[in-house]
């Protein structure tokens, strides 16, 4: 009895030494094949001034090369829907249709310039970006570190369920944030990917937190890109208070 007693002992720790065996996460993206990223960005805006925006952005991101051990990916934005209600006033936009009422065409006027416009970003294996390149006339004014991250940050070395990283970026042109410091954790392996929750803080210029950020991703087993995502950010600055929640998918 007491025999089958530590060989099943054993057997459960082999089991459990599997489930937790390390990953080194590198990305291993398949060179000229496009990906359809759906992202929706719901941000709810409490303060004098108060609104809710929904908008939905359809995007083809394509590794192009490996650079050594970097890789060059393609971002284009191909559509652009928002809606706007800010209570009194509401007002739509559809990249895909005419805008027929001048509240449309002011909003086309925001963000139909980045429409069909190819942003380059170099990665290293681990993610981090080494370079972005926006198109001639975009660049002015706009924050390259929200076109860098495409990938959620990966540990140096492998890793198994349960352990976290630490990863911090810095903001460009972003007049409320400076920088963010996220901690992620390696939640599980399943049939889908492997999972990845992260949690953070913002920062604004005085280096004071202002904001929160927390989320979870899917990355895929073979890419090592994310299949799916959900993250949320909530700013508080001067009274008004700015929570954005995310939801992206890639196919």
């Amino acid at each position: 009895m007491k025999k089958y007693f530590i060989t099943g002992i054993a057997l459960c720790m082999g089991f459990i030494s599997f489930a937790q065996k390390a990953v080194d996460f590198k990305l291993n993206p398949e060179i000229g094949k496009p990906l359809n990223i759906d992202m929706l960005v719901k941000t709810d805006v409490d303060g004098p001034q108060s609104m809710i925006m929904d908008m939905n952005m359809k995007m083809l991101m394509t590794p192009t090369e490996k650079q050594e051990d970097n890789f060059k990916i393609e971002s284009v934005t191909k559509a652009i829907k928002v809606d706007v209600d800010a209570g009194m006033m509401t007002m739509s936009y559809n990249s895909e249709e005419e805008s027929e009422d001048e509240m449309s065409k002011m909003l086309g006027s925001q963000f139909a310039k980045i429409i069909d416009q190819t942003i380059t970003i170099v990665l290293t294996p681990k993610g981090k970006p080494v370079d972005v390149v926006l198109p001639e006339g975009l660049g002015e004014g706009m924050d390259k570190t929200a076109f860098s991250n495409i990938s959620t940050p990966l540990p140096d070395g492998p890793v198994a369920p349960g352990a976290t990283w630490q990863s911090s970026a810095d903001m460009d042109n972003n007049p409320l944030i400076a920088k963010t410091e996220t901690t992620s954790t390696f939640k599980e392996e399943n049939a889908d990917g492997y999972v990845i929750d992260v949690v953070g803080k913002l920062l604004d210029q005085s280096a004071q937190e202002v904001g929160t950020v927390s989320g979870t991703y899917t990355l895929d087993k073979k890419t090592l890109f994310t299949k799916n995502g959900v993250i949320k950010t909530a700013i508080e600055v001067q009274g008004t208070k700015v929570v954005s929640d995310v939801t992206l998918t890639v196919q």
